[in-house]
């Protein structure tokens, strides 16, 4: 299945299969780790990589608008990421799955769970690590850096616990608004130096959430679990399955449902901008890495 691109709604939506993204599988040893246990085929790390990043280097796929970064890792059991440093760029990492535990050079100690999100504003500079300490269970977490609106801020660390009932119920069919831009008058528990926001949803079977997208903004989705159909009001719409993604443009009404199963999603909306792997509305720009 490659991409399509539909415009029979409203909205313009670029459907980005899982089949189109790159898959890493470093050497451990770049991140301290020890070597793969002997005559397995299991990796320490499987990324897929929606932009460039790292050896994946494609000057037509670089970002989308302020979004850089966006990888989906499973880390193994007691593997990780060891100490390494950022600047300039804003960091979210979303736990879709395990524990992450995280630590920085500011002497934050952390370990968070499913539905939560480890945020930096790495600003002048940060070093962290993340593991996954558990001894049999693999980590999936969403890795996301969003380009900050200025250089040379102070270096800042938020975690936000998605394991509470109160943070459960408000992602359960509903679109729960994780991250708000600092600027902005809006109640969020992550803010970030970005005109960017991002909502998480945990949907039933054949329920329905929505979000509206106006002129001059885009949005991303990701499907973290399960199946989904992205439409505009009267509109038959897109299917996406599992790791799937979609850039979405345009004036209107994005509506994310549920089939028969339950599924996961992630969702950044900001205004609209460079990158991209739709039709050339939007010049294609190669960003330095942060």
């Amino acid at each position: 299945m490659g991409r399509s691109f539909s415009t029979t709604m409203p909205l313009s939506v670029l459907h980005v299969p899982k089949a189109d993204l790159y898959t890493s599988q470093p050497d451990p040893r770049l991140f301290g780790n020890p070597r793969n246990a002997p005559g397995t085929d299991v990796n320490w790390l499987k990324s897929h990589f929606h932009f460039s990043f790292a050896e994946y280097r494609n000057p037509k796929n670089t970002q989308f608008g302020v979004l850089r970064v966006l990888n989906d890792d499973l880390v193994q059991a007691q593997r990780g990421f060891g100490m390494h440093g950022h600047r300039d760029v804003e960091i979210m990492t979303y736990v879709a799955s395990g524990v992450l535990t995280h630590k920085d050079s500011m002497g934050t100690d952390e370990s968070l769970g499913r539905g939560s999100v480890q945020f930096m504003t790495a600003g002048t500079g940060v070093l962290h690590s993340e593991h996954n300490l558990e001894e049999d269970s693999p980590l999936r977490m969403v890795q996301i850096w969003i380009n900050t609106r200025q250089n040379g801020l102070e270096p800042r660390y938020g975690g936000h616990d998605g394991t509470t009932a109160t943070a459960r119920a408000a992602r359960k069919n509903k679109l729960h608004q994780l991250v708000a831009d600092a600027r902005a008058a809006e109640k969020a528990p992550i803010k970030i130096e970005q005109d960017c926001r991002m909502y998480v949803s945990e949907l039933e079977p054949e329920q329905l959430v929505s979000l509206p997208l106006a002129a001059g903004r885009q949005a991303y989705l990701l499907c973290v679990e399960g199946a989904v159909t992205l439409s505009d009001a009267g509109a038959s719409g897109v299917a996406l399955q599992r790791h799937d993604a979609a850039e979405i443009r345009g004036d209107g009404e994005i509506r994310v449902a549920a089939g028969a199963e339950p599924a996961h999603v992630l969702l950044l909306e900001m205004a609209a901008g460079p990158g991209g792997r739709g039709p050339g509305k939007w010049p294609m720009h190669i960003a330095s890495s942060a």
